[in-house]
């Protein structure tokens, strides 16, 4: 057995050593979900597992209060190895995005790797990075954090799904809320409500106008949304109404195209009903993942050796601020299997999945394989060479 092969046995043996407190950690997420802004228990709960463990904790970053960076430097400063925690959940379903399982990962992963890094040529970081669902304002903490992440060697995250595979093919994504100012006046009485101008017609016009665009679009595109105002009594002409909406598209042209054509749809809604139409976004645009194809290949090579099968991308259309990080940064945005194939994502049944025994089991396997591939990264400058060569190299072209 090589000096590397025995360090990821160890850090695998660390991680089962801890597994029940893994467990626990993914359990208590599941239990108390918080939504994104607002995680202060997840944040609590990770910080203080991490600063116990020898952890130099740095809390508040980029001025998010529930976003933390954890530092423990070994024998350099390179590389720097970042490991990346999700735990905002999802109004009204809980963790249906499996973002207990993210946190529960990276912290037990800086936990095995905690005793080890003496001994590693490097720095290992965790971050807690919130809101990464596009719920409150100003979502996407690793947009707002992108700073911290540039100058990594390499950044991984895990998220849970109904397959494994080690690449992820992310689409841009715009957030956007349209608000219509209309016009007060009785709904009830001709004379009344011909005086009003209707902010709900005017939200209706603009998704009737969106529908008749939106099966047209090319590429797998999505325009898709909720109307959050709409009117506060039946009787009264609504002088205020408001959408939200998200547009996700792979190629970038294309992207700015299609939100022109929404922003021409709310123009002409406005225009129709003659209420006045404010448009703004009310998150922070992500931008599409650079799979870094070296760290991928090792991640699988790990994920390999503990007998999870891999497979090859599946075009899912997904959204995600790692996709900022990998502009930014080397990263990898692996999908881990916890369901049965074709469960849906976002519903009761993977709100339930996320606290399920396999859930679990893939949990800690996934944190073995963080490990495992840090110790990669620590005790290989040739790889880490390589994951830089081809970072450089697809930034380049961007």
């Amino acid at each position: 057995m090589t000096a590397k092969e025995a360090l990821k046995r160890n850090v695998q043996e660390r991680v089962d050593s801890i597994k029940d407190k893994i467990v626990e950690i993914a359990k208590y997420l599941h239990q108390n979900p918080e939504i994104g802004y607002e995680e202060y228990k997840a944040c609590e709960l990770l910080t203080s597992k991490l600063e116990e463990n020898g952890f130099e904790l740095i809390r508040r970053v980029a001025g998010l209060p529930t976003a933390f960076k954890a530092v423990l430097r070994g024998k350099s400063e390179r590389p720097k190895v970042a490991i990346l925690a999700e735990y905002d959940a999802l109004p009204g379903l809980g963790h249906a995005c499996g973002h207990n399982l993210s946190a529960a990962s990276a912290v037990g992963a800086g936990i095995a790797l905690a005793k080890l890094m003496p001994e590693m040529n490097g720095t290992l970081l965790i971050f807690g990075t919130p809101a990464e669902e596009g719920v409150p304002d100003n979502a996407g903490g690793k947009v707002v954090m992108l700073d911290e992440f540039r100058g990594l060697d390499a950044a991984m995250i895990m998220h849970a799904l109904d397959r494994t595979t080690v690449v992820c093919q992310s689409f841009n994504r715009e957030a956007l809320e349209i608000e219509f100012i209309g016009k007060a006046a009785n709904a009830g009485n001709a004379e009344s409500s011909s005086k009003g101008i209707n902010a709900l017609e005017a939200v209706m016009i603009f998704w009737h106008a969106v529908n008749s665009f939106r099966l047209l679009l090319k590429d797998d595109a999505r325009v898709f949304g909720i109307i959050t105002e709409g009117g506060v009594s039946p009787n009264i002409v609504p002088d205020r109404a408001v959408t939200r909406l998200q547009i996700r598209v792979e190629d970038v042209q294309y992207f700015q195209e299609v939100i022109e054509k929404v922003k021409n749809a709310a123009q002409g809604a406005a225009l129709a009903t003659g209420a006045t139409g404010n448009i703004k976004k009310y998150a922070n645009t992500y931008v599409n993942m650079i799979n870094n194809l070296t760290l991928a290949d090792t991640f699988a090579k790990n994920l390999t050796a503990l007998g999870v099968p891999v497979e090859k991308l599946h075009r899912r259309g997904a959204a995600t601020d790692m996709g900022n990080v990998s502009h930014v940064a080397p990263a990898i945005h692996p999908f881990i299997a916890i369901v049965p194939r074709g469960t849906p994502w976002h519903s009761i049944e993977s709100a339930k999945a996320s606290a399920s025994p396999q859930a679990y089991e893939t949990t800690i396997k996934t944190a073995k394989v963080f490990g495992m591939t840090a110790i990669d990264i620590f005790t290989d400058p040739d790889l880490a060479g390589k994951i830089k060569e081809e970072f450089a190299q697809a930034t380049a072209q961007q």
